[in-house]
């Protein structure tokens, strides 16, 4: 399979635990099409570095559909939470990219939503001990899926535009009472990335849901935002719901 590390082979179909259609085979399938209110799906890590994992969340969310006979069943995805190494200086990450992932599956599907964990994530422990925070957040999002509440479910980007200087101002939405940077005056972890491929790292000022990245000279072609495994972030809403992984082009 192109874009596959060499040293990681496909698994066998027979595998005990990991093989083709054996979870579902043992565990989703027998379930017939129980009445479900929604589903939290809490995995990703294994896709790391693998291509195609926004097209196969998106075949499991319409498979576990139509195994329900639930055309709109709702889905509150985990996102992958902060493990592994920090970063200094731009690098990539595959950790990030499912990250990224998974909330172009969520935005792109209309009945699901991403819950950010960045902040409670441990570098050191790839099952971080604070799960009580994650229940809160997903049951957060379920409200508004499954039920049609008013609740914020936490900050999320979603336009990006060239600033008259030449810088970028990106839009967010979703932020209960704006946004804000925690500990300093700019927000940390924006990366300005040019046709090259390369990214250098740029302030933000955050300024209600808006957070505008100075141009430095350098062309832009994107942002990315929080690309690390376990990234140090500081942008928040005003209800302590951090913002995810992302990268958004810019026109």
């Amino acid at each position: 399979m192109a874009g596959r590390p060499k040293t990681n082979a496909p698994r066998a179909p027979w595998d005990d635990i990991n093989g083709a259609g054996v979870l579902y085979n043992a565990m989703i399938s027998p379930l017939g099409p129980v009445g479900l209110a929604g589903a939290l799906w809490y995995q990703g890590e294994s896709d790391t570095g693998l291509p195609g994992y926004e097209r196969r969340l998106a075949a499991m969310m319409a498979d576990w559909r139509r195994q329900f006979e639930a055309p709109t069943l709702p889905f509150a995805i985990i996102q992958l939470s902060a493990y592994g190494a920090g970063a200094s200086r731009p690098v990539e990450s595959g950790w990030a990219g499912v990250r990224d992932a998974q909330r172009r599956a969520a935005e792109t599907d209309g009945h699901a939503a991403v819950v950010v964990t960045l902040d409670l994530g441990d570098p050191y422990d790839i099952h971080p001990g604070e799960k009580q925070e994650v229940g809160r957040r997903a049951a957060d999002a379920l409200r508004v899926l499954a039920y049609g509440e008013a609740v914020a479910a936490g900050p999320r980007i979603a336009t990006s535009a060239r600033a008259p200087e030449g810088g970028v101002v990106l839009t967010f939405v979703g932020a209960a009472g704006g946004l804000v940077a925690r500990g300093a005056d700019t927000a940390i972890g924006f990366e300005l990335c040019g046709g090259d491929g390369a990214c250098r790292y740029a302030p933000g000022h955050v300024a209600g849901d808006k957070v505008t990245l100075k141009g430095d000279g350098g062309t832009i072609g994107r942002v990315r935002y929080a690309w690390a495994d376990s990234p140090t972030v500081n942008l928040f809403d005003q209800a302590g719901r951090p913002v995810g992984s992302f990268e958004i082009k810019v026109p």
